[in-house]
């Protein structure tokens, strides 16, 4: 008898696709009040995604763009701290990841200002 043991993945709300950040369009939701996180999982096509509402934040004020990086921050941060499918490249990836998940968000959070008419 097999056993199938999943990542405790669901606890971090963080969901596996296939593909690369770059090679596959973002879900739906990074066209809606929500900022989509991407990491990728190297070495192989596995991403981590994590989605961070706005809904409920006034773009247009300074306290309503700074709770959006705070919370894009959050989510960063626990998805970086999961590790690496590769033991060995231990803390060398906490850089490149947050770099990447960063690099993921920035675009959108700049768009949902922008959209917002927030400056």
């Amino acid at each position: 008898m097999h056993k199938c043991y999943l990542p405790s993945l669901a606890v971090l709300g963080l969901a596996i696709a296939g593909g690369t950040a770059a090679a596959q369009p973002l879900p739906p939701a990074a066209e809606g009040p929500e900022i989509v996180v991407v990491r990728q999982l190297p070495p192989s096509p596995d991403r981590l995604i994590r989605t961070v509402s706005i809904r409920d934040l006034d773009l247009k004020t300074d306290v309503g763009r700074k709770e959006m990086e705070t919370r894009v921050g959050k989510a960063v941060e626990q998805m970086c701290a999961v590790p690496t499918p590769i033991p060995t490249y231990g803390e060398e990836m906490a850089r490149p990841c947050t770099e990447e998940a960063w690099a993921s968000a920035r675009p959108q959070m700049e768009q949902a200002v922008q959209k917002a008419g927030g400056s």
